[in-house]
């Protein structure tokens, strides 16, 4: 665990990220340690290993060091990142810092989307189980890509949900560029979005021109996130934790289980559950 105590900077919100990301991980392997299953950590946006801190020179682990670091090993370690040069950097840093897991580990240097298909569809996902790590920098992670994911009934996924990319993408008075329409419905999976989010506005204009307004407020669109998860995957924490800057809200870091069955989501949920309540 990191001890937010220790920073005072503008990023709350990436010690809280963390803070929860770690719980799950020993957790995890804990559960999963005498299981015959090959276990895989998947970080799709592996940075470059480092996290420094508003404001300040201090580096805290980043989500790279806290998977290698932990107690419990995985048998195979993922880093995709699509920066040529922080790829690099995450090489120098398991070459060094992690020596023995060198062999375990895997660096890709793509775009997460078409190397978490490619990985989904080829792993042997009978024998093998695996947690997901989505800290996407902005809109990236398609809703198709996360329909791959739950089809292989074998995958945690923790996905922090670019909330407050989203809120701006969604002007009041309705008029959403043509850019941003596509990539709400590469986000969310349909149009249907839309519909949900906006309503005729009752004070028509002069002219009689029915416009539009914005109808949804920040638990509405979380709950939303929710259900279109739920729609691909069998189970999702139903209190994803709301992830704030000091004045908004910024992202929404959810729970997902891709295994179907009652005794891998009762687990599995248990966990998430319990470290998402922000009272424990």
């Amino acid at each position: 665990m990191i001890d937010n105590t220790q920073h005072n900077f503008g990023g709350k919100w990436t010690v809280e990220k963390l803070n929860i990301l770690s719980s799950y991980l020993s957790a995890y392997l804990k559960v999963l340690k005498n299981q015959s299953f090959k276990k895989i950590y998947i970080d799709a946006f592996a940075g470059n290993g480092k996290i420094t801190l508003d404001g300040q020179q201090e580096e805290i682990e980043g989500s790279v060091r806290l998977a290698l670091n932990a107690e419990e090993k995985f048998d195979e370690y993922i880093f995709i990142e699509k920066r040529k040069t922080f790829a690099k950097e995450l090489e120098s840093i398991v070459e060094k810092e992690f020596p023995t897991l060198k062999n375990r580990v895997k660096i890709i240097n793509a775009d997460c989307n078409d190397m978490l298909n490619d990985l989904c569809q080829n792993t042997d996902w009978a024998s093998s189980r695996a947690m997901l790590f989505l800290d996407p920098y902005a809109t990236e992670v398609k809703y198709e890509t996360l329909k791959t994911i739950a089809e292989t009934q074998a995958i945690d996924v923790w996905y922090l949900f670019p909330f407050g990319a989203t809120q701006r993408m969604l002007p009041r008075d309705g008029n959403v560029y043509d850019s941003w329409k596509l990539k709400l419905n590469s986000l969310f999976g349909d149009e249907n979005w839309y519909d949900t989010f906006y309503i005729p506005d009752p004070q028509q204009n002069f002219f009689g021109d029915e416009n539009m307004i914005k109808n949804v407020n920040t638990n509405e669109l979380s709950k939303y996130i929710v259900r279109r998860l739920q729609t691909i995957f069998p189970a999702v924490s139903p209190n994803p934790r709301l992830l704030w800057t000091s004045k908004a809200p910024l992202f929404l870091f959810c729970f997902a289980v891709a295994n179907p069955s009652d005794k891998a989501i009762g687990r599995a949920l248990n966990i998430a559950n319990y470290i998402l309540d922000p009272n424990n």
